[in-house]
């Protein structure tokens, strides 16, 4: 295993990425040889493949350095714990969600329910994958909550309890108002911007930074102070993930259109449509959310958002936000070391922003 950063090191995330995922390999590992283990050998081959297909770790790296920003004490076994259930519970957010999409692929990788299709009945090859994709989901969920369990003692313990009790819910709550958006003409900013509240900036900042915080016996102060830091931020990082499907040069390399495809309710999205003259609107509804869309009409949708001026007006709203974040960290009572790792990770979360 790597070795963690102690409180005289600066935090390496690389590092702290292979940490976190050799102690979720592990559990894994041990679950596989377990009295069950057998039964579930294809589980285990999906599962492997998904966790191993990419992906940032961030929620594990706020958990830890929230954690870090009370007293910087070296990452123990039991945030470590935290952080790698923390993982779990976003893998199973995502290939429920992959479900949910309709979604054939993650990380140029088959998601999951298209690699149990693909060993499953010939003539009920999609069912198959999809149910077992569920019952994947939920085992991840049901192993998370065995890694979060009875963390921490005494007064830390009930906080703990209260804070991944409240991230489970609000998830469910974003995805259902992400559902319900897609019955909504496109949405609307204000819904769009709720959904991020609930479906990125709790669960994927916030709530991994207090639960980390409240392990090391943060007070309620700091751990407002860790609300106040994720909840620009969290919004920064959305908008600008879904500017990148919209705008080529978005900030990075742009992708293939599946928001677009999928009719995903984005802040961009709503604000092309406020501003759209009436011809371009009602051109956008008819091309927006067409999953056939081709790569000529996936061109036009873009063109048509960027004739808005919506691009620009969301990352404006991205550079305040990122600004926000930085100055609420700045007089956060966070230990130097891990305001340093923050400042480092706000820029990780929308790379290339700063140049904008």
């Amino acid at each position: 295993m790597v070795a963690p950063p102690t409180a005289s090191q600066q935090f390496d995330m690389t590092a702290l990425r292979l940490t976190v995922e050799d102690a979720l390999l592990e559990f894994l590992q041990r679950k596989a040889c377990g009295p069950d283990g057998p039964l579930l050998g294809k589980m285990f081959d999906v599962l492997r493949d998904f966790i191993g297909g990419g992906g940032k770790r961030v929620r594990p790296l706020y958990c830890c350095l929230g954690w870090s920003s009370v007293g910087n004490a070296p990452l123990g076994s039991t945030v470590l714990r935290a952080a790698a259930g923390l993982e779990l519970f976003h893998t199973f957010a995502l290939v429920h969600d992959d479900v949910i999409d309709g979604s054939e692929r993650r990380h140029d990788r088959p998601t999951a329910h298209h690699a149990f299709a693909a060993h499953g009945p010939r003539e009920r090859a999609a069912w198959f994958g999809e149910s077992a994709a569920v019952l994947l989901g939920d085992l991840c969920e049901v192993w998370s909550a065995e890694l979060l369990g009875g963390l921490g003692d005494g007064a830390k313990q009930a906080v703990v309890r209260d804070i991944l009790d409240r991230m489970r819910g609000e998830l469910v709550l974003g995805q259902y108002l992400d559902l319900l958006a897609s019955g909504d003409d496109c949405g609307s900013v204000e819904n769009a911007l709720r959904v991020i509240h609930y479906k990125t900036t709790k669960y994927t900042v916030e709530r991994p930074m207090q639960i980390g915080a409240a392990l090391a016996g943060a007070d309620p102060a700091h751990l407002d102070a860790c609300a106040a830091y994720a909840r620009p931020l969290g919004e920064a990082f959305q908008m600008y993930d879904d500017l990148e499907d919209v705008v080529i040069d978005g900030g990075g390399g742009g992708t293939d259109g599946r928001d677009l495809r999928e009719g995903k309710h984005t802040v961009v999205l709503a604000l092309a449509m406020q501003h759209a003259r009436p011809q371009a609107a009602e051109r956008l509804r008819k091309l927006v959310g067409n999953p056939s869309l081709s790569e000529q009409d996936l061109a036009e949708a873009r063109a048509l958002i960027a004739s808005t001026g919506a691009p620009d007006m969301v990352r404006r709203m991205v550079l305040e936000r990122r600004q926000e974040a930085l100055a609420i960290l700045d007089d956060a009572p966070f230990h130097p070391v891990a305001k340093e790792a923050l400042r480092r990770l706000t820029d990780l979360a929308v790379p290339g922003v700063r140049q904008w």
